[in-house]
């Protein structure tokens, strides 16, 4: 099977992996006949601080993002300017599972779309040491430009996937490109809760507000106060990702810590802080 006329190349800038994760920045190109047609850019304030290490990578720091919309607000903008157009990226499994996580966050619907993958293609179709996309596009003399950086990174995808065309038009079909598995596969399984976990799903399915008590690596139990959001595994641990109304945004915390939970009616929904250790 060939690959399709028009198609969207994009990449995404993270505050880490899925599924804990979230988006800074979502980068992309709209394709047509193998023409550049259209761009979208954006920022995405995540919610909560971004690690040291990570802006190391992207340099996409809190006070960057503290003004930008929501990932509630992007997301379904994107998704509407994507359309039903296949999507390819670089290493296309991190990016497509960090959009379809953040929808499943959200509880936006995850579309259906195709996804094709460079790097998948590269592997098959190139013999080099490494596929990085840093790598590639200094190796195979593509157009320099910044990388670690959406809209960068998705036009180095871009050239990446014109010059896998020529270097192999007869083996360069979309089978090469992993095209099998669609956006919405990516999304993450919801965990089950049951017994005493039962006021933590409760309250996220209700906007509510809980008091806990969490016992902490040291073992020391400390009260807090959170709203519930989404529950996903880590490896094998239960998470659950809550805004903490002391610090003002959302964090991680593990299931199997919270030693007591019980709602607080009445309390105030609390309210995410804007720029995140400023």
């Amino acid at each position: 099977m060939g690959l399709p006329r028009d198609f969207v190349v994009f990449d995404t800038e993270t505050t880490g992996a899925p599924p804990g994760a979230r988006l800074v920045e979502v980068g992309a190109l709209k394709v047509r006949g193998r023409t550049v047609v259209e761009r979208f850019e954006a920022l995405i304030f995540p919610e909560c601080p971004i690690p040291p290490e990570v802006v190391r990578i992207h340099g996409i720091t809190d006070r960057d993002v503290a003004g930008a919309e929501t990932a509630a607000e992007v997301l379904p903008r994107f998704l509407a300017w994507c359309g039903e157009r296949p999507l390819v990226a670089h290493n296309a499994s991190f990016d497509a599972a960090m959009v379809a996580t953040e929808c499943a966050r959200l509880g936006l619907p995850t579309p259906s779309n195709r996804i094709l993958c460079t790097l998948r293609a590269s592997r098959r179709l190139l013999q080099r040491r490494s596929h990085s996309l840093v790598n590639l596009v200094k190796d195979l003399g593509l157009p320099p430009a910044q990388h670690h950086r959406a809209l960068d990174d998705a036009t180095h995808a871009y050239h990446l996937m014109l010059h896998l065309l020529e270097a192999a038009p007869g083996e360069a079909g979309e089978h090469a490109f992993g095209g099998g598995r669609t956006l919405d596969s990516y999304a993450p399984d919801p965990p089950r809760l049951s017994g005493r976990r039962e006021v933590l799903r409760e309250a996220a399915l209700n906007n509510e507000v809980l008091d806990i008590h969490y016992m902490l690596q040291d073992q020391r139990v400390i009260p807090l106060r959170v709203s519930p959001r989404f529950f996903f595994r880590h490896g094998t641990s239960l998470v659950m990702e809550a805004l903490c109304h002391f610090d003002h945004h959302y964090k991680s915390y593990r299931v199997d810590r919270v030693v007591r939970a019980h709602p607080c009616p009445g309390a105030p929904p609390g309210s995410v802080r804007r720029s995140p250790g400023a």
